[in-house]
């Protein structure tokens, strides 16, 4: 939709032509807000002006939030000046078109200006948004004017997406670039529409904060370039996979002609006066096609988990001297370049006198000169249960590599840890399934008795006591718990799908408190993308859904084959595109983190209830 307001500086001007000088009485400025409707329907455009009546302009103007709707234009700003009875009067307005993004009741909040060393304000306006369509004139007339627009852009402004390498193996870096070329003035943009990328694991690159331009020429044309959005894209699958569109929404200054019969409106129609509108117009790019090549199945090496890229491997433990139920750590550290978010656990053979517990995995990954490099650590819990020198297997780790486009696996020394014996008591640890975050528990000491107490011999016997029917139904219960704790241990590590289920909500919320930690930091970018990994997470483990199948249509289709409620549905992929929008958006507020952060918190409550 596009709407167009004339912007004239009409008062110097007449000023310059008629060199009058008129007296006035002075009278109180009015700032005032009107709409041309207060019942719009969705889909709609209305508009609303706010006018400054009185001698004089005023200064620093600052429009109210327009959170509610979509602004298509403005500010347009035009004058007016009246002689009526030898007096100069004057009126300056500041209109903007606006179209509701929901139904309901709205309030725009009061504008503010400056004027004669006062601050003045509007009233707030109550806009009523319904159900419904644009009507047939409202439309012809908007499809007139986007004809009359489209002449004037053309091929003037466009966005396409490049990249690196269009031909890769599955789970190869591929840089993919939004880019936005334009031979006309846009004073802004907004992302509309981001692209699903589906069958691609994706991580965002960064870019510059402020839209850096360059010039390329296109068809013997030069353009001014920017570049709005860079990621890192690794195909999940092999075959031929679709990099989508992206739409961005820009504010276009174009050149507008005034029909009218006025000598002085013909006059200011000449362009040396600066006679612009702002218009909004959309652009998308054209999809992009990626082959994908499948890894190479008969060289597979075993125990590969995906590996994709240039690495290297360092393994070892924090000490070889211990005793028995000490902990001890191994860690393993592998390093280089390509996707590193999404290597596996190396598996770790033990003895069965070293009790293992899952790894505790870190990041260490930056993105310099578009790649997506760095580190991944795990860190496995081992705890020798008996003496003497235990034997830990080397670790061993594979990956496909890019250079050689061959499968390479690398190995650790084995290890030897000598065990002396220790506590006779084994210390306990809290763990959970994962076995993660274990911690040793403290032990009482025992109350020393103050009053005087009797060394006889007591008469009574043990055999028949309460205690001895305690100690002698113990081991039974507890070897039977043992059995079934660890048939449900041997369920869940048998049932991916299960564990990912269980873990959900645990790892949502471990995200979500990093989350919070850039918003109290106001890091708007870094909060966004904890937030998006958030809702991605929680719902991909939840429903099990691979990461290659993890696309919006596709959650939609489980939650509601899972007889989730659409409005929640509908809530999560809102909440999903705002924050992929907030990302690249260029300025927004602490409140609009805030609230998209209880939104999140809400979401995954309702959805674990649901479920």
């Amino acid at each position: 939709m596009i709407n167009i307001k004339h912007n004239k500086k009409t008062g110097l001007i007449f000023l310059l032509l008629f060199s009058v000088v008129i007296v006035a009485d002075a009278q109180d400025a009015t700032f005032t807000t009107s709409v041309d409707r207060n019942r719009v329907a969705i889909g709609e455009q209305f508009e609303i002006t706010f006018t400054l009546n009185g001698s004089g302009s005023g200064s620093n103007f600052r429009p109210p939030s327009f959170n509610d709707f979509l602004t298509l234009s403005g500010p347009n700003q035009s004058t007016n000046m009246q002689f009526i009875n030898g007096a100069m009067s004057a009126s300056v307005t500041y209109s903007y078109v606006l179209q509701p993004r929901a139904e309901g009741k709205f309030v725009i909040p009061p504008a503010f200006i400056n004027h004669g060393g006062k601050q003045l304000q509007t009233q707030p306006i109550t806009i009523e948004v319904t159900k419904g369509a644009p009507q047939q004139k409202q439309q012809s007339k908007q499809s007139q004017q986007e004809s009359d627009i489209g002449k004037q852009i053309g091929d003037n402004l466009f966005l396409k997406v490049v990249v690196d390498k269009a031909r890769v193996y599955q789970g190869e870096q591929i840089t993919a670039t939004y880019k936005i070329y334009t031979r006309v003035n846009v004073i802004n943009y907004s992302m509309t529409k981001v692209p699903s990328l589906t069958g691609f694991w994706s991580e965002e690159l960064d870019i510059p904060k402020q839209v850096q331009l360059s010039t390329e020429v296109v068809n013997g044309k030069q353009y001014r370039v920017g570049i709005l959005k860079k990621a890192a894209l690794f195909p999940q699958r092999s075959g031929t996979l679709t990099i989508d569109q992206m739409e961005v929404e820009c504010v276009v200054q174009v050149q507008s002609r005034r029909r009218s019969n006025d000598i002085f409106d013909q006059f200011f129609n000449d362009s040396f006066f600066g006679n612009v509108a702002n218009v909004s117009h959309k652009v998308r790019n054209q999809p992009l096609n990626i082959t994908v090549l499948p890894l190479p199945a008969a060289d597979m090496p075993a125990g590969f988990g995906g590996a994709v890229g240039k690495f290297s491997m360092e393994a070892w433990l924090d000490k070889r001297q211990t005793k028995t139920n000490e902990p001890v750590t191994l860690k393993v550290k592998i390093s280089g370049r390509g996707n590193l978010k999404l290597l596996e656990a190396p598996i770790i053979n033990v003895t069965s006198d070293i009790e293992k517990y899952d790894p505790k995995i870190s990041d260490n990954v930056t993105k310099q000169n578009d790649q997506i490099a760095g580190s991944r650590t795990f860190e496995y819990l081992l705890i020798p249960r008996h003496p003497g020198d235990q034997k830990i297997s080397s670790v061993q780790f594979a990956f496909f590599d890019i250079e050689k486009k061959s499968f390479v696996t690398l190995s650790s020394s084995e290890f030897i840890l000598n065990v002396e014996k220790g506590s006779e008591t084994a210390p306990t640890y809290a763990v959970g399934i994962s076995k993660e975050d274990v911690k040793l528990l403290g032990e009482d000491i025992r109350f020393i008795k103050s009053e005087t107490i009797s060394l006889r011999r007591k008469v009574d016997t043990f055999i028949g006591s309460l205690m001895f029917f305690v100690l002698s139904v113990t081991p039974i219960l507890a070897f039977v718990g043992f059995i079934l704790y660890a048939k449900r241990r041997e369920k869940l590590q048998g049932n991916l799908i299960l564990v990912r289920n269980r873990k959900a909500r645990k790892l949502a919320h471990r995200r979500l408190a990093e989350a919070k930690k850039f918003l109290d930091s106001k890091k708007k970018e870094e909060f966004y993308t904890e937030i998006s990994r958030a809702l991605w997470g929680y719902v991909a483990d939840k429903l099990g859904i691979p990461p290659s199948d993890l696309s919006v249509d596709f959650v939609r289709t489980t939650l509601e084959r899972r007889s989730v409620p659409i409005e929640v549905i509908n809530k999560l992929t809102s909440t999903i595109e705002i924050c992929e929008f907030a990302r690249f958006a260029p300025a927004t507020d602490a409140v609009q983190m805030d609230q998209a952060y209880q939104e999140t918190v809400e979401l995954i409550s309702t959805i674990e209830e649901k479920l």
